[in-house]
């Protein structure tokens, strides 16, 4: 049987369900912000600190994709174009929960380049660039094989919004809403009850 992964960002929140392949680092990258209860470090908020998180998760990569960008070093600019990145990515995943069932996320603009090949197996998305363009582009050709597979509507941000955590969602009708139904679920399931008791003049018993 083959161990599971563990991706360094995810695995400081406990995040059980990892996307498959390289659609992991994506999930991890999400995972760099910082939240949880108490709140962990922003990976990404000094160059040494994303440094050795990209060293760590591209490492993680390798066992899942032979074609995994190599490690580099960041620069200020680097480093901005990967929080912009992470941010437009957070901020379409959070779009894509509400009240009802989850549906389709829409994939944003990630201004990159990728090469196209065509063989016996179609037409294919491989990344292009060096350095920081290098993991965009990598990025940017994991959630559209993501979006042709069907699968991109399962990585999600936990509806908590004290959380947000990426997770991947595995069950049959892509229903989950939060990262750990024993935490996050629960605590918005009580906060939601108070509300309610609250509107209707009622206190909430202990």
């Amino acid at each position: 049987m083959t161990a599971a992964v563990r991706w360094p960002a995810s695995a400081r929140y406990e995040v059980q369900d990892s996307a498959p392949g390289g659609l992991g680092f994506v999930q991890d990258l999400l995972n760099t912000a910082s939240m949880g209860k108490p709140r962990q470090p922003d990976l990404l908020e000094s160059l040494d600190a994303a440094e050795q998180w990209l060293k760590s998760s591209l490492a993680t990569l390798t066992h899942v994709d032979s074609s995994a960008p190599p490690p580099h070093a960041l620069d200020a600019r680097g480093l901005g174009r990967l929080r912009s990145l992470r941010e437009a990515l957070r901020a379409a995943l959070a779009t894509g929960h509400g009240e009802e069932a989850a549906v389709a996320v829409a994939v944003p603009s990630i201004e990159t380049t990728a090469a196209i090949t065509l063989g016996t197996d179609g037409a294919q998305l491989h990344p292009r660039g060096k350095g920081v363009e290098g993991i965009r582009s990598y990025v940017l050709v994991q959630l559209a094989a993501a979006t042709y597979a069907d699968t991109m509507r399962r990585l999600k941000v936990c509806a908590n919004p004290r959380c947000r955590g990426a997770f991947y969602d595995r069950s049959k009708n892509c229903s989950r809403l939060w990262h750990d139904v024993t935490t996050c679920g629960n605590t918005q399931n009580v906060r939601a009850y108070r509300a309610r008791l609250k509107e209707r003049g009622l206190s909430s018993p202990n």
